[in-house]
């Protein structure tokens, strides 16, 4: 039975490389499990995906108690090597370090892993209002506002953004103004969510670590297939079942309208001035708000620069006092809902207090939202009325509400073919283990079981475990696969084929 190599590196005295001492951990290395993908295949943003690594740890290396480099979030690379090709299967990074007690124990460790998804779940990722955008665009800011990747690859969004940024989710709204509590920021993770949504696109993190965005037309479109499995799946789950039938679409965008004139966005509570002590800096962030309705949040765009005297006012005393401003330096950062001014007290010798401040710009106001809705009769006789509802913050035009209805209906108004929990093993042949070590997320996979009817099905792999034990000896991979949307035809470009024969424009 053909073995592949497996490597495991982790960057203990995070320098950024894994070459030093102890970095290498493979020898110590005695099972590997890896989860990774979406839950199902109407997600469109990837649960965060996990690695576990098993350790010997009788040197004690991996004690955290003992060892200062031994600690969480430190950046982890797992390798597979076989027949001369190398692949990484998981980078991500600590999320915890257990190591076994007991002097008679099994003296081993375990390292829990998170993939970055857990970083886009824990940053806000405040960017600028953006207009005339697509999803990679928002993508790449929303990214890189709350870390590096090792690199990225985006597909070109096909919906145009006209304005986003200013809302990412309505219920987070709704929920504010109903009950006037905190604000809670919108994730990085959500935000990604919602220029998914508009697009139905999908966004994950390969193995390798790269931030990926796939458009809803590579799917359809890809025609390479990465795996070949003809009844040699030791388990599969195929199922055929109502459970996502939906035979009544609605798809709510929002509108907005821009302000023509500059208004206040954002200002500071006038009650009580707060206090800048003496050579410290004081950070305010001016949530924009409708100036008619303060529980309405607003975006901002054209955001001016906060000028003394105009937009703030420092004085000595609590109640005046005297004109402090040039002891200040106020530096301002604007985003899409709020902006952040930063005042520090430079030059005063004692405390001063803000009297005013306030952000001026042009207001983007998210008007009524509008439901398109997508039906299909025949369906509904057959299956009974099945809802499914989709909320697109950063989709404003009616016209691309009504087209992701009708897209999304027409895909899941009739039955498909559900088929999970494939699994096969990896060290059968050469073909499989190759695999293994080559699949990634969304790649295409034909599959043939014959006992259950499956012939030559087409799915795409939107969930991957690997579970490799045995030092390396048996490789076990599960995955769960989604069929591809039926363009009923062959898609073109304007530019490379003719509108004169059996082409066909798609969604």
């Amino acid at each position: 039975m053909p073995t592949g190599t497996y490597e495991l590196f982790v960057d203990w005295n995070d320098d950024g490389d894994f070459g030093d001492t102890n970095e290498d951990c493979s020898a110590n290395l005695q099972a590997v499990t890896i989860s990774r993908g979406f839950n199902n295949p109407l997600t469109r943003m990837p649960t965060v995906g996990r690695a576990t690594f098993t350790l010997d740890n009788q040197s004690q290396v991996y004690n955290p108690a003992t060892v200062a480099n031994a600690r969480p979030r430190r950046e982890v690379q797992f390798d597979m090597t076989y027949s001369g090709s190398t692949e990484t299967l998981f980078r991500g990074f600590i999320e915890a370090i257990r190591p076994m007690a007991g002097q008679r124990g099994e003296k081993r460790a375990v390292l829990e892993c998170v993939d970055a998804i857990a970083l886009l779940d824990l940053y806000e990722g405040s960017i600028a209002l953006q207009t005339n955008k697509y999803a990679d665009d928002i993508i790449t800011l929303v990214v890189a506002a709350c870390y590096t990747p090792p690199s990225t690859s985006y597909e070109t969004g096909l919906n145009v953004f006209p304005t986003s940024g200013d809302r990412w989710t309505w219920q987070e709204a709704n929920a504010e103004a109903a009950t006037r509590g905190p604000y809670i920021e919108t994730r990085a993770s959500q935000k990604i969510l919602a220029a998914c949504t508009a697009d139905w696109g999908r966004f994950f993190i390969a193995g390798d670590g790269e931030a990926t965005y796939f458009n809803r037309h590579h799917m359809p479109m890809d025609s390479s297939t990465e795996l070949t499995l003809s009844d040699t799946m030791v388990a599969m789950e195929g199922t055929m079942s109502v459970a996502e039938i939906y035979n009544y679409v609605e798809v709510t965008c929002y509108p907005r309208s821009i302000g023509t004139i500059y208004e206040v966005l954002g200002r500071i509570s006038q009650r009580n001035a707060p206090v800048v002590n003496d050579g410290d800096t004081v950070t305010f962030n001016l949530q924009f708000r409708d100036s008619s309705n303060q529980s309405l949040r607003i975006g901002g765009i054209d955001i001016q620069t906060v000028t003394a005297n105009t937009d703030y006012t420092i004085t000595s005393a609590p109640g005046g006092g005297d004109d402090e401003t040039a002891n200040v330096t106020v530096t301002q950062t604007n985003y899409s809902d709020h902006s952040a001014v930063a005042v520090e007290n430079d030059g005063a010798g004692h405390s001063v207090f803000v009297q005013k401040l306030r952000v001026r710009g042009h207001a983007v106001r998210a008007r009524e939202p509008v439901t398109m809705v997508a039906t299909d009769a025949t369906s509904e006789t057959s299956y009974q009325s099945r809802k499914l509802r989709i909320n697109a913050p950063l989709m404003s035009t009616p016209a691309d509400a009504q087209g992701l209805a009708n897209y999304l209906l027409d895909y899941y108004k009739d039955p498909r073919d559900d088929i999970r929990g494939v699994q096969f093993c990896a060290n059968r042949d050469a073909t499989l283990l190759a695999a293994a070590r080559d699949l990634e997320l969304m790649d295409r996979v034909d599959l043939t079981e014959t006992q259950t009817g499956h012939s030559n099905f087409i799915g795409h792999a939107y969930w991957i475990h690997h579970s490799i034990t045995n030092a390396g000896t048996l490789h076990m991979v599960t995955m769960n696969l989604e069929k591809p949307y039926a363009l009923g035809g062959t898609p073109f470009t304007i530019d490379t084929s003719l509108i004169d024969g059996t082409d066909i424009i798609v969604y």
